[in-house]
Formats: C-alpha cells, structure tokens, sequence
C-alpha cells in the first residue's frame, strides 16, 4: 500500500495540482501538513500528522499531448510496516481528443528504511468535463512482484469535483474498489472541500472504508481503516 486524504483521489498518489503552463516546459513544487495519510482509505501514518511535498515537471510535445516526471514524499509511522519514509516517483504522460483527456502512466512506490516492501503500478485514465462537473475514472494495475504478494492488484477509481460560482471552494468526492493479496473487494470512498487562496489551499474530507485494520496504539486496539476526517494545508509554487 502507498500514495494520497483527498490526495487518495488518486488515489493517486497526492500530485502537486495542475497551472496553466507559459512554455511548453512547466516545473511546480508542492507541500503540505496532514491531519493523517490515508491512502485508499487506509492510514499508513496510523492516525497522525504527515508531512507531505514533491516536485513536478511536464512538457508539452504538442498542443493535445504532454510528457510529466515527478517525485512525492511523506513521513510514515515505521509501525505500519513500510519503515518511517515513502518515496514515490511517476512518469507518463498526458492529452486530449477532442473534449476527452487521458493519462497514461506508471508508479514506483518506495520505501528507505525497509526491505523487501517496494512495488510499482501502472495506471490509465479518461477524465473530462460535464457542465461545471470535473469527472475522471481510471484504474491502477499492480503487475506481479514478489513484494507483492505474487498476485496481480487492481485499483479502481473515479472522482468528481465542482467549484462552487464566485467563492474558492470546491467540492470533491471519490470511489475506489481494490483487490489485490492484501484486499479483496475492499472499496473507499470520500467527500471533501477544499479553499484556495493564492499558493494556499485548504482541504478537509471525510474518509472511509468497508475493511478493517487492526493496529495496537498505547495498549488499545485501534483502525487504521475506520471512517475519519482529515485537514490538511498544502502549498503549491
């Protein structure tokens, strides 16, 4: 497990957002404070502040078609079993038909300070406009790996957002479904708000699951999947 709050819209991982570019080089940097890290609903910093950031490059190759790199980082709770640091870094690529846009991509989830936990997925998406409506849906493939569990994962995702007539609010909500050797027929979902000021943003959402994940916190029993909410401030340059 890997990536990112609303940031899991991602499920993706939580990817600096989108500016209109003045050439067709655009390089941006983001970070931010979270309340806790839920990737696909699921805390990998069992319940506590995260510190999050990242930089990302695209260039575009022709009006309808871009190429992106980028890297994005969180602290971890060393005891959810991935070591106290994530590394991810992405690749793909991006365009549009007509008044479609896709996304064609791979992930390398990876993680310093623990043996034998990296993976990688590889992920496609359509995603466009209805009215004021932004819809995408998309799915990430997680080919066979040893630090896997030898068995192909399948995530799928769609996500929705509208900004609200003269404010700088938008409202967000997202689906996914996982099955993988972890999860099976695990689903989460998740509805949120975000304000934007400037470089700032200011999000909150709540967040689920149908699953259960048991973790032991100063001799109590507790979930790192039960339903929360998570704030966060982030900055993006």
């Amino acid at each position: 497990m890997a990536a990112a709050g609303m940031a899991a819209i991602a499920a993706s991982p939580a990817f600096a957002q989108e500016e209109e570019a003045s050439g067709p080089l655009d390089v941006s940097a983001n970070v931010g404070v979270y309340s806790d890290y839920r990737f696909r609903g699921v805390s990998l910093n069992l319940e506590d502040f995260a510190v999050q950031g990242g930089i990302d490059l695209s260039y575009a190759v022709s009006d309808s078609v871009s190429f992106y790199v980028g890297n994005w980082n969180s602290n971890l709770n060393k005891n959810a079993g991935y070591g106290n640091t994530e590394v991810d870094l992405y690749a793909g690529a991006t365009g549009k038909v007509g008044g479609l846009g896709w996304k064609l991509g791979g992930v390398s989830y990876l993680y310093p300070n623990q043996s034998n936990v990296d993976y990688y997925e590889l992920q496609a998406e359509l995603n466009g406009t209805v009215g004021p409506v932004t819809l995408a849906g998309g799915t990430f493939i997680a080919p066979k790996q040893v630090n896997y569990g030898n068995k192909t994962g399948k995530y799928f995702y769609t996500n929705a957002s509208i900004g609200v007539p003269n404010t700088p609010v938008t409202l967000k909500a997202s689906l996914g479904h996982e099955d993988n050797a972890f999860f099976n027929n695990k689903l989460d979902w998740s509805l949120g708000a975000s304000v934007s000021w400037k470089v700032l943003t200011f999000g909150v959402s709540y967040i689920d699951t149908n699953r259960t994940v048991p973790y032991t916190q100063g001799g109590s029993l507790r979930d790192a999947a039960d339903g929360t909410v998570v704030f966060n401030l982030t900055a993006t340059f």
